[in-house]
């Protein structure tokens, strides 16, 4: 080659180096800078985080990524116009509100667990009721804000936390819906196949990292619901269905609040959430069970009579104060799970809450030496 050749050759490099350039400076603009699904550097998501109101998981890992086999939408738009008409008023905010996918969401399970004082005729009615009067749902608009900043950037720069729902569903399980951040309703809720957190919950003043712990604790609801339909408040007639609804929301929340142990142990969080405080007290944790016993037991004598007042009431024994089914779900659960394998606690989420029950039931009747083996000194 002489020394034309090279000339000719260092021109073209030149050239398609410049066609380039050129090209990724204007790539960014029209949304194709990079591929969906590959990583930025370190293995980062290459989406901004403006662009994260609404992000698929595939799209915040590799190709090649087990987790982009899950048809798993991470949805913040709601919170997004939420904000929006609180500050505003802005008519096509709250219409925007009612027309989403978050606020359907949100309907289904006001009316499947006949939620109180919560509007369950429409959509519009259900958000109105969330973001009106506009004054006083301000007050809770910094914390959203707040959420909306960590929902949409620190929790999805790495999304693998996904894998503490996955260790506690069965393997063949895949996602096909939404984790919402939403305004106003409850503080997280879930209802098959989506899940969303209440990003304007008190529970997250100051304490953002919380909503990863509680995407955990819902993904895992929605995972469950998906084998096992949760009961339909309107169904419950008798003290033994609602007997079953304990057996069926003891399961759920206690492995739920299981899920996310592990996470908050390493990242010192225990302390961060009122069940974890109490599973940490044994002395407690015993007085709970042994209420917990009482309550359901009392419930089982009634089995044939009709679910009256007395009997409902159980329901917020259960689920309000000590949070009985959330703190001795999780005992019970990690007592199986302690005792038989991680993959016999799973496969009981296939096999439901009676099976679940009997398990512990059998854990009940061994001899101390066959289910507490004392370790050699």
């Amino acid at each position: 080659m002489d020394l034309a050749d090279c000339d000719k050759v260092s021109y073209r490099l030149c050239r398609a180096l410049a066609l380039f350039l050129l090209t990724a400076a204007f790539l960014p603009d029209l949304g194709c800078g990079r591929a969906p699904g590959t990583p930025g550097p370190g293995g980062s998501p290459a989406i901004s985080r403006a662009d994260r109101q609404i992000v698929t998981l595939a799209d915040l890992v590799g190709p090649s990524d087990p987790l982009a086999a899950h048809d798993l939408h991470f949805d913040a738009r709601f919170a997004v116009d939420a904000l929006a008409y609180v500050k505003s008023g802005e008519r096509r905010r709250l219409d925007r509100l009612a027309q989403s996918p978050a606020a359907q969401h949100l309907l289904n399970h006001a009316r499947n667990f006949d939620y109180p004082d919560m509007p369950k005729d429409s959509t519009a009615a259900l958000v109105a009721s969330l973001v009106e009067p506009r004054a006083e749902r301000a007050k809770r608009a910094g914390t959203c804000a707040h959420s909306l900043d960590f929902f949409t950037g620190p929790m999805l720069e790495d999304p693998h936390w996904v894998n503490d729902v996955l260790a506690y569903l069965p393997a063949g399980f895949r996602f096909h819906g939404s984790l919402f951040l939403t305004f106003g309703y409850d503080i997280g809720v879930a209802f098959p196949p989506n899940a969303s957190l209440n990003g304007a919950s008190s529970h997250f003043d100051g304490h953002p990292r919380e909503l990863l712990y509680y995407a955990i604790h819902e993904l895992h609801h929605a995972g469950f619901m998906t084998f096992h339909p949760p009961p339909r408040w309107a169904d419950i007639k008798t003290c033994d269905d609602l007997l079953k609804a304990v057996e069926y929301l003891t399961q759920l929340e206690g492995m739920a609040v299981l899920a996310a142990t592990e996470r908050r142990r390493l990242e010192q969080a225990l302390s961060a959430d009122g069940d974890y405080i109490a599973l940490q007290d044994d002395v407690r944790m015993q007085k709970d069970e042994a209420l917990y016993l009482k309550e359901y037991e009392d419930l089982k004598k009634r089995t044939d009579q009709p679910a009256d007042k007395d009997a409902w009431a159980v329901i917020e024994r259960m689920s309000g104060g000590e949070r009985l089914w959330y703190r001795v779900g999780a005992r019970m659960a990690g007592r199986i799970e302690k005792e038989l394998g991680r993959p016999a606690l799973v496969s009981l989420v296939q096999e439901g809450p009676q099976r679940f029950f009997q398990v512990l039931r059998d854990l009940r009747d061994k001899p101390p030496s066959q289910t507490a083996p004392v370790p050699n000194k």
